[in-house]
């Protein structure tokens, strides 16, 4: 009884969140098509809830949330899948994708239709695609994983704060070994350090490029977590996009040109950090090893 109470709590307050969201236009239903089903937030923005979770609060501005999302084009084909931990910001404009969010609780997912070049160029603050430049939506899913409002995230990460300080020296021994073991001279560059295999040529990648990698991903002592080519599937992703790859990644790309291969050696401060990988596979301040592979380079946008 107390669950099906929980869910009509929900489903009432997801109701009242759309229609704050659409009070100034009205809340009617979508047009004819892809829409069916859908309800208009505000101007081109559309939603529907999937499924509804245990979670009983809503998230709010300030929350952290860590989200399962997909990205995708009006015919569903996928551009983007992956797990993101992040601030929810105050919405760059009405019905961004940032308000849509605050409709939602702890396991809830959702179906959101939105204009893919305020999201891209407003919300994300990067290029469109150039698949999308004449799309008049775009799709994203979303499935809200964990929920913590500020004041817990910032209690949880002081318990951290000596044991981190601690550790950074002992990671710092650990590359250094690491390196002279394996008779490395790689250069120390923008927080990583960078050992060239092949060179490639042409123009490095700017924010907006749409860059097609191989990688491999590996710990220390040599075991791999991640691999393109075992999965033989390249990634494709837009750089400069939120969301996309780790910090590390996109710092070492930048460096390449179309065609090279390099070994990249991550310090945890710009691989995953202190909560580790949201797969769980790698440990939170783990330093670790990528061989990167830059296959194609689709220039975005230029600025003249």
């Amino acid at each position: 009884m107390r669950k099906v109470l929980r869910y009509t709590q929900r489903v009432l307050g997801v109701v009242a969140g759309v229609l704050l969201l659409s009070a100034q236009q009205g809340c009617k239903r979508a047009p004819e098509g892809y829409l069916e089903g859908y309800t208009q937030l505000i101007d081109d923005t559309y939603y529907r809830l999937a499924t509804i979770g245990e979670g009983t609060r809503r998230a709010s501005l300030g929350d952290y949330v860590t989200l399962q999302l997909r990205y995708a084009t009006l015919g569903d084909s996928t551009f983007f899948t992956g797990l993101r931990r992040f601030q929810i910001e105050p919405s760059p404009y009405e019905g961004s994708i940032d308000a849509c969010f605050t409709l939602l609780a702890e396991g809830d997912s959702a179906n959101f239709y939105l204009n893919p070049r305020r999201f891209f160029e407003e919300t994300l603050q990067t290029t469109l695609p150039h698949f999308l430049d004449s799309a008049p939506a775009m799709r994203i899913d979303v499935k809200v994983l964990a929920l913590q409002d500020s004041f817990s995230y910032a209690r949880d990460k002081e318990a951290f704060v000596h044991w981190i300080e601690d550790f950074s020296a002992y990671e710092r021994v650990l590359l250094a070994q690491y390196i002279a073991k394996e008779r490395m001279n790689p250069h120390a560059v923008d927080s990583l350090f960078y050992l060239q295999k092949r060179a490639g040529s042409g123009d490095y990648p700017r924010n907006g490029d749409t860059l097609t990698i191989e990688f491999e991903g590996r710990f220390l002592d040599g075991e791999f977590f991640d691999s393109t080519k075992k999965r033989k599937e390249s990634f494709q992703f837009v750089l400069g996009q939120k969301w996309q790859v780790i910090d590390g990644i996109e710092r070492a790309v930048r460096m390449m040109r179309e065609g090279e291969h390099s070994l990249f050696i991550l310090p945890s401060g710009v691989a995953f950090g202190a909560e580790g990988s949201s797969t769980g596979i790698v440990p939170p301040y783990t330093p670790v090893i990528f061989e990167i592979e830059l296959t194609e380079l689709k220039p975005g946008e230029r600025a003249e």
